[in-house]
């Protein structure tokens, strides 16, 4: 595989993070201050576990949730289930009831078809953002992964009047060719 040439997989695996992705959240945690110690942190779509290693290394108490099973990470309390699906946010609740941080770099299954992958990715991230709502405290920040594509400036209006700061950002550590890019919402208003 032509990834495993990448820099930012040969540098996880050198300094001990679970995946490159651990440096996408460490470069937007550094721009937008979003993840503070002491924070209580849900994190969506978790395995194999490289955001939630990144939070708990930040100070934050960290919920992480999946399809797939994790491997334990001091600090992190690991929820088996479907972010689409009730019970899931129920779960999460049992956990705790508020968090500080809710973040999501849940991706689809990749089909190869643009459209059916952005709309898929799409989907996955109204599905953290349905949690979000019922969850993240006011004031609270909110981070997730979509692949760019038609839907997605639809997408951005929909979360829009929830956040006092948002943007669409790409971190550096993303693959060049990637097509995702994560919504910033900063400062959580329940509308």
């Amino acid at each position: 595989m032509k990834d495993r040439q990448d820099y930012y997989y040969w540098k996880a695996k050198k300094e001990g993070y679970r995946s490159r992705a651990a440096y996408k959240l460490l470069q937007m945690n550094r721009t937008f201050k979003l993840i503070r110690e002491g924070d209580m942190v849900l994190d969506l779509g978790a395995t194999p576990g490289g955001w939630s290693q990144v939070a708990a290394l930040l100070g934050a108490s960290v919920v992480a949730v999946d399809l797939n099973p994790m491997k334990p990470i001091e600090n992190v309390t690991f929820i088996r289930g479907d972010i689409t699906l009730p019970e899931t946010l129920e779960k999460i609740k049992e956990i705790s009831p508020s968090y500080d941080v809710v973040m999501s770099d849940a991706s689809p299954k990749i089909s190869g078809k643009w459209t059916i992958d952005h709309l898929r990715s799409i989907d996955l991230a109204r599905a953290s953002f349905n949690i979000a709502k019922e969850v993240l405290k006011p004031g609270g920040n909110f981070v997730v992964k979509v692949f760019q594509g038609e839907e997605i400036q639809r997408f951005f209006n929909e979360l829009k009047p929830y956040f006092r700061f948002k943007k669409f950002h790409s971190p550096q550590a993303s693959r060049k060719r990637s097509a995702e890019v994560y919504f910033i919402g900063k400062r959580f208003r329940k509308i």
